[in-house]
């Protein structure tokens, strides 16, 4: 199963649904993860994180 993350599309949102920490965890369990380019960039998390 892929489990897909996308960037929020509102000014000042900051949350991101998955972080590099829950992507690795799913992926261990068999999952894979797609993460949108910049997804985590307005929670602190790079691209390269995930």
């Amino acid at each position: 199963m892929k489990i897909g993350t996308p960037r929020e599309v509102f000014d000042g949102e900051n949350r991101v649904a998955m972080t590099p920490d829950s992507a690795k965890q799913l992926m261990k369990l068999g999952y894979d993860c797609a993460i949108e380019a910049g997804a985590g960039a307005n929670a602190g998390f790079s691209d390269a994180a995930y």
